[in-house]
């Protein structure tokens, strides 16, 4: 009675709502709540109603969300609580982490307001799947945070059903992929990089055995080369031999003859005409002096090693023209200083080739013979008016030298072998040779190139 007394003595103060604790005959506590108001009739409070609600199911409710809560706060993974509808309820630190939202912002707010354009379809099938009761699938997704960017993520929603069994609301448990996407997106470009360069590599190989082929065949083209120049450079020192010694033979043997037989008829003191005899036998002795010369003069004209390319120049082309009649124009230049050693031995050699090819094979009555020099460089020029050279000869020429005589091959040689460049220019109207020679260290790194030449003979 004192209970009840208490309890409509506050309902008449206002004290309308109220959890008490009961007790079942066992002892058993129950949590309930009193919703109390007067009865009133006619103005008057005649009595109080009094309505018991058991709030053990609650209780035990809240209990659950509130464990739900502690174990969201504490896991990794982002647990986002929303009604049937998308509103949400519930957000966690690890949804705020993946999002960039904190909870103020996105509680009370629709669940697509992390969905890119292209995904709501997603969210319209989880609100079915979770209205019909059915177990929805995890699912690998996009998703997009606060500032726009977009995050992967793996998602295993879960409906929460009230004592009847209706949904009252769906927690998403969310586990973001996108360092995972990164790393495998970095993996597919290291293996696709991979790829490329085994690729590259194998292509390299390719190009390099190709290439080494090439390199292999030019050096056996070169190699024979050098076989099939050897050979003529021998046979042409065994007719150069043969034409010296057929010369000393012709020439300063007969005179050394002569003036053998005419010593020993001299030797006889009844010899007649002894005056005529010892004139005849003098000038034999000066023909023999003059033929060794001569010859002398061709295998190395001393000159050449006295006063230098010029002088050497003058006295062979003025022999040449006297024994071919072939008419010799040179052109050198005033005061011309003398060159190195070696330069001038070298276009010296090419003067005499190309000379000889002239009178063998052009068929020309002139020629004309050009030398320029500059600071850093010198350049030969010897040019006949005769038929031309076939363009199959200069064309093997400028290739390797395997279809060519050993003149050419010769005077290209020791071009190249000086640091120079060896040109021929040909045609229906004659046959020129261009040599250009660098001077010095410094022009020895910097060779001419093919249209120079051709600019300096064309001067």
């Amino acid at each position: 009675m004192e209970r009840a007394e208490q309890i409509v003595t506050r309902a008449l103060l206002g004290d309308l709502l109220t959890t008490e604790t009961l007790y079942r005959r066992d002892a058993t506590p129950i949590p309930v709540e009193f919703c109390r108001a007067p009865l009133i009739v006619s103005e008057q409070i005649i009595g109080t109603v009094i309505t018991i609600t058991d709030l053990t199911e609650r209780r035990r409710a809240q209990a659950a969300i509130t464990r739900l809560e502690l174990i969201a706060a504490s896991v990794d993974e982002a647990i986002i609580i929303h009604t049937p509808d998308g509103i949400i309820t519930s957000w966690n630190q690890a949804a705020e982490r993946i999002y960039g939202y904190v909870e103020e912002e996105v509680v009370g707010r629709h669940v697509s307001i992390i969905h890119p354009p292209g995904y709501k379809h997603e969210l319209k099938a989880l609100f079915e799947t979770v209205l019909k009761q059915e177990k929805v699938d995890a699912f690998e997704t996009v998703r997009i945070r606060k500032g726009g960017e977009r995050v992967y993520v793996w998602i295993n929603a879960v409906p929460l059903s009230d004592g009847s069994g209706s949904p009252t609301c769906v927690a998403q448990i969310v586990s973001d992929l996108t360092e995972r996407k990164r790393a495998e997106e970095a993996l597919r470009q290291s293996v696709s990089e991979r790829r490329r360069a085994e690729e590259t590599l194998r292509e390299n190989e390719a190009q390099l055995r190709l290439a080494n082929e090439k390199l292999e065949t030019v050096v056996q083209k070169r190699t024979a080369s050098l076989r099939h120049l050897s050979a003529k450079l021998m046979r042409s020192q065994d007719e150069e031999h043969r034409r010296i010694a057929r010369n000393l033979h012709d020439s300063l043997g007969q005179y050394l003859a002569s003036i053998k037989m005419n010593l020993e008829l001299l030797s006889h003191s009844d010899t007649p005409n002894k005056d005529e005899v010892l004139s005849s036998t003098l000038e034999s002795v000066e023909r023999s002096i003059a033929e060794t010369r001569t010859l002398s003069c061709l295998l190395h004209p001393p000159l050449l090693d006295e006063v230098g390319f010029a002088s050497a120049a003058r006295w062979y082309t003025d022999e040449f023209a006297k024994r071919s009649g072939i008419k010799v124009k040179l052109d050198l230049p005033e005061e011309l200083e003398r060159l190195p050693e070696l330069e001038g031995i070298a276009l010296f050699r090419i003067l005499q080739e190309s000379l000889t090819n002239v009178h063998r094979h052009s068929g020309s009555s002139s020629v004309e013979i050009g030398l320029s020099v500059t600071e850093n460089q010198v350049v030969l020029s010897v040019r006949d008016f005769g038929r031309g050279m076939p363009a199959g000869l200069r064309q093997s020429s400028d290739q390797n030298g395997n279809h060519v005589g050993v003149g050419l091959s010769g005077m290209r040689e020791r071009a190249t072998d000086l640091g120079g460049r060896f040109d021929i220019e040909s045609n229906s109207c004659g046959t020129a040779i261009i040599v250009a020679l660098p001077l010095g260290a410094h022009s020895r790194e910097s060779r001419p190139s093919q249209g120079s030449l051709r600019k300096n003979f064309a001067a």
